[in-house]
């Protein structure tokens, strides 16, 4: 059997051309049939029947495939001459996604046409081209590809990376929610596409179960970028409600925060099976989210890893500002948080802002008693890459993590008499460049390295901050690509209450430093010092050290 239109020879029992898909002729015992011929592009255009249109067979549906909904396209149709279309993949009120083959680049393709009624409507076709612009914006492994725009018969449509699998929806609606670790897994990736459409000043604004993909080797895509938007967002209240943050949906603002609300929520599905809100109305969700009425994530499921509550807690925070700074902080906070290996092994070269937030410390929302610890190694690694990427200092392993550190920093600050609760708490480890340099310097030929690592002070040191309110970085830092990020000097040690400190890789008092109350109450002086206690956290003996007359005027 050869192909009437290209001559080429086609196996035994095919219906279609395999080289440039033409409906085969086919023979039933001395009566032959010809398929209805595919139009070239210089044809005149015949219309495709419908399958309302159709004659029903005589033979009953089970031997027809009449039944079968085919979409606008049947299997085997060319469109514009280089689009052969394998079948619907699906269809919704924003239009049909067919399975393609780029005949051209040889290819697999996904087709998004829109409806024919909205194809039509201004705003429908701005928000179809910003779909396109928005996502050639961004090019990372966990979003999907787009193309280009095509028209093929006055329709429009869009070819993307076609994903052999599932969405998040469908795969949560067959299986339920997924174990820990694959959820997890999936997670860290939803993290890295929305911080890199974040790096790019992208918000999705539409992040929701149906727009994530996973594919069959469990690599996910983000999908749907239609609303997506750099710069002012003029429509705030566009988007799935179900899915959107508070002040979107007091259409006060929408920022990349407002994504990591939306994050939580699919997160909180993830790893439950369940929805965080229930509401049955847009009023009855609008009071949920101003009264916190969120279930916990461990009371739904009592074997949720406490790391993984805390993350989705915080994402779901009503106030923006107490929610996570990035994407990249959620994934690293998540058990096992280290995005800076996982940027590694997948061959990318970590951002600034990876580095920063793989250090960023955990802040306690209103509802979260405990603050989300960041990986030790995460914190080295942002040390390292920040500084030392590659010297000698790789020899220093410190023992105590970044979790033990800030316990002993928080119990450090009980010790010297300050017994409130703090509002909100930041850490993470940083080299000390001044010691770095000097050693590099001055220590010639080459720096002995085992004997600075055995004295003191370390060249590595761990920050801790706590503060009786929600603390945000105000100022942009060249370094760091995502703002708010809290650092060492940032936002300024001003507020009453305020308290920071250092210590050593061995848990050791090196600095600390208390905002006093603006305004003394009482006549009396302040209270003495007790220096034993500070000392003591030191691990000096005030025996063998001898008073001095202070050179500098502290500012504080």
């Amino acid at each position: 059997m050869t192909c009437p239109r290209c001559g080429e020879a086609a196996a035994g029992g095919a219906r279609f051309c395999a080289s440039c898909g033409q409906p085969l002729r086919t023979s039933s015992g001395d009566s032959t049939t010809a398929a209805p011929r595919v139009p070239d592009r210089g044809d005149d255009v015949t219309r495709l029947a419908s399958p309302d249109e159709r004659k029903p067979s005589s033979s009953g549906w089970l031997t027809s495939s009449d039944s079968i909904s085919h979409g606008r396209f049947t299997p085997g149709t060319i469109l514009d001459g280089r689009y052969r279309i394998i079948g619907l993949l699906g269809k919704g009120g924003m239009g049909e996604v067919y399975r393609a083959d780029d005949l051209r680049l040889g290819q697999p393709v996904a087709l998004k046409f829109l409806p024919p009624d909205i194809g039509r409507d201004a705003l429908r076709l701005a928000q179809f081209h910003n779909e396109v612009r928005m996502a050639r914006l961004v090019s990372h492994p966990n979003i999907c590809r787009v193309f280009d725009i095509g028209e093929f018969e006055g329709q429009l449509f869009l070819s993307m990376e076609y994903v052999d699998g599932e969405d998040l929806a469908t795969s949560l609606r067959r299986i339920g929610r997924f174990p820990e670790d694959k959820a997890t897994e999936i997670a860290r990736q939803i993290c890295a596409g929305l911080a890199a459409a974040h790096d790019r000043r992208v918000l999705h604004r539409d992040l929701k179960p149906a727009n994530v993909m996973i594919d069959g080797a469990g690599k996910v895509r983000l999908m749907d970028f239609g609303l997506a938007a750099s710069g002012v967002v003029e429509d705030v209240r566009a988007g799935t409600p179900a899915y959107m943050a508070p002040e979107q949906l007091g259409g006060r603002d929408v920022t990349a925060r407002s994504d990591i609300f939306a994050l939580g929520l699919v997160l909180y599905e993830l790893f439950t099976g369940r929805r965080a809100f229930t509401a049955e109305s847009l009023n009855e969700l609008v009071n949920q989210h101003q009264a916190g009425l969120v279930t916990p994530p461990r009371s739904v499921l009592s074997t949720i890893d406490p790391a993984v509550e805390r993350a989705i807690l915080r994402c779901l925070e009503p106030d923006p500002a107490s929610r996570p700074s990035s994407a990249l902080a959620v994934s690293a906070a998540l058990p096992g948080g280290d995005p800076l290996a996982a940027a590694l092994a997948a061959g990318e070269t970590p951002s600034p802002a990876m580095v920063a937030a793989a250090g960023e410390g955990a802040g306690i929302g209103g509802r979260v008693a405990i603050p989300v610890y960041v990986a030790s190694v995460a914190g080295i690694v942002a040390a390292y890459a920040l500084t030392v990427t590659s010297s000698p200092l790789s020899r220093l392993r410190p023992e105590l993590t970044a979790e033990v550190l800030a316990q002993k920093a928080r119990e450090a600050v009980r010790q010297i008499g300050y017994l409130d609760r703090p509002r909100d708490e930041a850490y993470g480890f940083e080299w000390d460049v001044e010691v770095v340099d000097y050693i590099r310097e001055n220590d010639v030929p080459s720096p002995r390295w085992e004997q600075v690592l055995s004295n003191r002070p370390s060249p590595l040191r761990f920050w801790y901050r706590r503060s009786p309110a929600p603390m945000t970085a105000v100022e942009f830092h060249h370094d760091l690509l995502t703002p708010g990020i809290v650092t060492p000097h940032d936002p300024a040690p001003i507020v009453s209450g305020m308290i920071q400190m250092t210590l050593d890789h061995q848990g050791l008092l090196t600095f600390f430093e208390a905002i006093p109350q603006q305004v003394r109450t009482g006549d009396g002086a302040p209270a003495a010092i007790d220096w034993t206690a500070l000392f003591t956290l030191a691990g000096l003996d005030p025996g063998e050290l001898e008073p001095a007359a202070p050179r500098w005027n502290w500012l504080a």
